[in-house]
């Protein structure tokens, strides 16, 4: 019995590997583990399946300094089993409640929002995937959560299990799997004491509502989780859909025509919404949120300031999503950050990440990718002096295929960029010869050709993954 359970723990791994192409062309991989059962099961797979398959493996841990000497504890103990295994360790240590503090987040929020810089920064570093140990026991936590909370059917979905970057081998393992894989395994780890505090909401829905839903249906978790799995189904053709209304009425970064907009039904409508507002926000909005816009746009009428420092606004059959910014001006226009690959955080707190490709990788790339919007251009038709910056007087922009070079004020005129938002947008330019502009496009000099050999990729980074 005791094989027989392996096995198919095993399978299931293997099943959600396939089903979501996870491994395909990865030579690399971020591990992130804490030490925890989850992640000490995951490595372990993934130690066997990188014997097998060729596969680098960098771990990757985060020490908090939230629980003192345990945190410490953790720590040691994953850096230990990495050196005696030969596994490649990166370590992240900081004072998380701290920072929260300063940045006006929640511990929980600002140690997800590290852990996950930390973890796309040793992406681009290795140039590799990232691998978490969610199982389907988090993925049903977070619906409960969410269900508590108030949400729509995409916060009824669970935590996808391939996002951008990140795969999530356990994603179809109840908690009970990783423990019992490990105790099989020899393989030791850790707890941690918090797990067991009802100060956390994932913590009571963990040690109070799950128990109590499994007295009344003991095989809840797979249940929920088939339930999930249709609402994902139903939330992705709706979301595809507004998608296409979301790249048709856009007019430039943050403002959208409405003319054809306002009459789509309200499924539709308001994931138009959330996409556009996410676009700037980063996170979901609330559904008190949605609704409010919903009236705007039935008003043609209407303001809000949202979280984080966004208005969204709506008049003349138009939608404005803009960042409010007090007594602050772009560098007086002097922005400018010599080109390399890795991430660029630009003065309004928009983060991009900058890869460079070969064809393969780029093919790959490009079919595997989840991203709304990435940018591709030619990598040899940037030059040393080639910059990321905003405009300057006397810059000039061809797009690929218009054959058409104007002057960039001309082109912003003729977008209907508002002024305010204008020395904000950011470019890649080779003196005043304009090679891209953020959500306008790349010029005819830049553009990828068959004959292309080399590719740089641009794309805002998605900084809400759960």
């Amino acid at each position: 019995m005791t094989i027989n359970k392996l096995d198919s723990i095993r399978e299931k791994i293997n099943r959600a590997i396939l089903e979501y192409n996870m491994l395909d062309d990865v030579k690399t991989l971020i591990v992130g583990v804490s030490g925890g059962a989850d992640s000490m099961a995951l490595l372990k797979f993934l130690e066997d399946y990188a014997n097998k398959n060729r596969l680098n493996l960098i771990v990757s841990h985060v020490n908090h300094c939230l629980r003192g000497e345990e945190s410490d504890r953790d720590e040691v103990f994953v850096r230990e089993y990495c050196k005696k295994n030969n596994i490649e360790f990166e370590l992240l240590k900081l004072d998380v409640k701290k920072i929260a503090q300063k940045n006006g987040q929640s511990i929980e929020e600002c140690a997800r929002e590290l852990r996950y810089n930390f973890l796309n920064e040793l992406s681009t570093k290795y140039n590799g995937k990232i691998a978490t140990a969610h199982t389907l026991s988090d993925s049903i936590e977070t619906v409960l959560i969410n269900l508590v909370r108030g949400t729509g059917p995409a916060g009824l979905c669970g935590i996808s299990a391939k996002r951008d970057n990140i795969i999530r081998p356990l994603i179809f393992l109840k908690r009970s799997d990783t423990q019992f894989f490990c105790k099989e395994n020899g393989i030791s780890y850790v707890t941690d004491s918090t797990n067991l505090s009802r100060d956390y909401t994932r913590n009571k829905i963990r040690l109070d509502i799950i128990p109590a839903l499994k007295l009344i249906n003991s095989n809840f978790e797979v249940t929920v989780a088939r339930t999930a799995s249709l609402l994902k189904a139903d939330d992705k053709y709706l979301k595809d859909i507004a998608k296409r209304h979301f790249k048709k009425s856009k007019i430039s970064h943050g403002i959208y025509d409405l003319s054809d907009v306002k009459a789509l039904p309200q499924p539709i409508l308001s994931r138009f919404i959330r996409i556009a507002v996410f676009d700037f926000l980063k996170s979901n909005l609330t559904e008190k949120h949605v609704c409010l816009i919903l009236d705007f746009i039935k008003n043609n009428n209407g303001a809000i300031n949202l979280p984080k420092n966004i208005k969204l606004s709506v008049k003349n059959n138009l939608m404005i999503v803009e960042n409010i910014i007090k007594n602050s001006s772009f560098l007086n226009q002097n922005f400018e950050v010599a080109f390399k690959t890795g991430s660029l955080l630009t003065e309004y707190s928009e983060e991009f990440i900058i890869k460079v490709m070969n064809k393969a990788e780029f093919e790959n790339f490009s079919k595997t990718c989840n991203l709304l919007f990435f940018y591709a251009l030619d990598y040899d038709t940037i030059t040393l002096d080639t910059v990321f910056r905003n405009r300057r007087a006397g810059d000039k922009f061809c797009k690929a295929n218009r054959g058409v070079t104007k002057s960039v004020k001309k082109l912003f005129n003729e977008l209907k960029i508002p002024q305010e938002k204008r020395d904000k947008i950011i470019m890649l330019a080779s003196k005043n010869q304009i090679l891209w502009i953020n959500n306008i496009g790349v010029s005819e000099q830049a553009k990828v050709t068959k004959t292309t050999k080399k590719f740089a990729v641009i794309y805002l980074k998605d900084k809400n993954i759960c």
